[in-house]
């Protein structure tokens, strides 16, 4: 346990007797650990308590009475985090966890106006089912749909594999509802598509990562219905040919192109080894490949094998499989699916989350490939992401022979290294995971002075006693 203000009876003692609802906060420690560390184990710190609102008003209860007893909140949704957001940072004051998996229901959905209110303790794909059963489509998605949490997707502008038709959920929030750091509530919940009525507050708060308040609910656009899909997955010859491929997909089927990803040889082979038991859909004679989905409300086949067509006339690919039902389609996205989770089975790994300009994923993997190779010859290089939006994740594994500490030994190096191109090359060290802990120091050599500043002044007046999940970010 962090050491509390006052003794930690004491601070106990006083945010229960101060709240609302007795089971409302939990503080056995056994129960709160799970919840100090992340999803990858990297980052953890320590909690006084673990707070479980399930309407608008705990959730103000508690930043008010934490507030007094001058704990830190940390909010946290899902605790799928690859960068320790939303977890206690370590040496911090002494923190109160905040979980919106209370806030979790479907408020209102409207066709008629194409949103969707949803608590922020939605599940992405639950918003995904509401959307549905109305003849509506949530453009946001990921393979951790089934446990992150909208909430936490918001705070940290999460894209996904959909971005280059629905774009990140900057583009999918139409309104928010956040509760301030001194409890006051700010309801923003509008549908409208065009308002400009001085400054768009939701803006603040969206990819801010918890830092300025808490996000409760929020009203999201939805998009028509995709009541019919066809994929395709492709055998290239090179990141070149992927490249180009992803530049005809987005010509021939802009209106409709749903996904398009990036896949290592690799990353299909062993998926459907250890994770999926099956057979992979295709020869495994080439290091990339590219899997696509077209979507819309009219057969896409058709289009689809004039597209696969197209790439074999012109060399981009040697071999296709197109999806010929629903099954098939599932059983290939899930291959893509277990890309994170197949992690577990390369030993210890240094993951990034990159991205750049469009066209410029094969000159970023390749050096990041050379670069890395010097500083440990024979590791493991794992790539795979979005080709629509630029963003490859990017991972250097643990080489045949060296031991888990040695490679990890070598962490700042290599990233030092792979940052450095990465911004040679315009990009980002965060395209869509967010900054946390992970990547806080790396924000002064991305960011200028003058936005660094701009970011402070901002936090300062929401938040002067830095109290909203400190240490993240900054």
């Amino acid at each position: 346990m962090g050491k509390p203000v006052q003794g930690q009876e004491n601070t106990e003692h006083e945010l229960r007797s101060a709240l609302p609802r007795p089971g409302l906060l939990v503080t056995d420690s056994s129960v709160i650990a799970a919840s100090c560390q992340d999803f990858r184990g990297w980052h953890k710190g320590e909690a006084v308590a673990l707070a479980r609102p399930r309407s608008v008003n705990e959730v103000q209860a508690v930043l008010s009475v934490g507030g007094k007893l001058g704990c830190a909140i940390v909010p946290q949704g899902g605790n799928t985090s690859l960068c320790g957001g939303a977890v206690p940072s370590e040496g911090s004051r002494p923190s109160i966890i905040l979980s919106t998996s209370g806030l979790n229901r479907i408020r209102a959905i409207e066709p008629h106006t194409w949103s969707v209110v949803a608590e922020a303790g939605c599940t992405v794909a639950q918003i995904q089912d509401a959307a549905r059963s109305e003849g509506r489509h949530f453009g946001l998605d990921f393979g951790s749909r089934d446990s992150a949490t909208v909430g936490g997707a918001i705070a940290t502008n999460a894209g996904g594999m959909s971005v280059l038709r629905y774009g990140n959920c900057r583009d999918l929030v139409l309104g928010l509802e956040v509760v301030l750091p001194d409890g006051q509530l700010w309801s923003g919940l509008r549908a409208l598509r065009k308002d400009n009525s001085g400054f768009d507050l939701k803006h603040l708060f969206i990819g801010s990562e918890g830092t300025l308040g808490i996000i409760t609910a929020a009203s999201l656009k939805l998009h028509a219905a995709e009541t019919v899909s066809a994929s395709a997955l492709l055998r290239v010859d090179s990141l070149e040919a992927a490249t180009q491929f992803a530049d005809l997909a987005l010509e021939m089927a802009a209106g409709e192109l749903s996904a398009i990803e990036l896949m290592p040889v690799m990353g299909i082979r062993r998926s459907c080894e250890l994770l999926l038991r099956c057979r992979p859909p295709l020869d495994l004679s080439a290091d990339w490949f590219v899997l696509l989905r077209l979507a819309g409300q009219q057969s896409l086949h058709e289009k689809l094998e004039t597209l696969a067509s197209r790439a074999l006339e012109m060399d981009l690919c040697s071999d296709a499989v197109l999806s010929q039902s629903a099954a098939q389609e599932t059983q290939l996205w899930a291959i893509r699916d277990s890309f994170s989770e197949l992690h577990k089975f390369l030993g210890a790994s240094i993951r990034f989350d990159y991205c750049v300009p469009l066209g410029r994923i094969p000159e970023l993997y390749r050096r990041l490939c050379a670069a890395i190779d010097l500083i440990t010859p024979g590791f493991v290089p794992f790539g795979f992401g979005h080709m629509g939006d630029g963003n490859l994740h990017y991972s250097a594994c643990q080489p045949e022979g060296i031991e888990a500490s040695d490679f990890l030994g070598k962490r700042k190096e290599i990233e030092t290294v792979a940052n450095t191109i990465v911004w040679e090359l315009g990009g980002t060290v965060s395209a869509e995971h967010g900054i946390g802990q992970l990547h806080r120091h790396e924000m002064s050599q991305q960011k200028s002075s003058i936005e660094l500043a701009l970011m402070r002044r901002l936090k300062l007046s929401l938040d002067p006693s830095d109290r909203m999940n400190p240490g993240k970010i900054f």
